[in-house]
């Protein structure tokens, strides 16, 4: 269902390689469920590599880090126009996140999800790449 392509000017995508209808489960977002502090303090600790958007919010408090642990979908780009979207549910106490198709998505096309960052927050510097009609020019 899903593949990796590097698509000049952004880097490596997510891409599907067969049909996935709207409202369908594309992939779980799996990692390792870490405190925000120690997310931080990882991310710190590694060279600070937030730009690359491993950690997926699992809720106020934990982010499920993707970094060292995680499948593919960890690779869904930024688009201020997603054609994906991610949902949230818990499963005997753990937090799981579900990337969900919000229209139907054809082979080739590139998945993307909405980061969730408010662009006009002063640690928001890294350019957006999207170039969908709505762009708001930084992640």
């Amino acid at each position: 269902m899903l593949a990796l392509q590097n698509i000049e000017g952004k880097g490596i995508a997510l891409v599907a390689d067969q049909v996935i209808n709207r409202d369908e489960l594309v992939a779980q977002y799996a990692g390792e469920v870490a405190s925000l502090s120690q997310y931080v303090k990882r991310e710190k600790e590694g060279g600070g590599h937030l730009n690359r958007f491993y950690g997926m919010a699992g809720s106020d408090t934990e982010v499920i880090d993707a970094h060292n642990v995680g499948g593919m979908v960890r690779f869904a780009n930024h688009s201020c126009s997603p054609n994906c979207v991610v949902e949230r549910w818990e499963v005997a106490g753990e937090t799981c996140c579900g990337i969900f198709a919000k229209r139907d998505i054809h082979p080739g096309d590139e998945l993307t999800i909405y980061y969730g960052m408010d662009p006009g927050a002063p640690t928001s510097r890294t350019r957006c790449l999207c170039e969908s009609a709505n762009c708001r020019g930084f992640v």
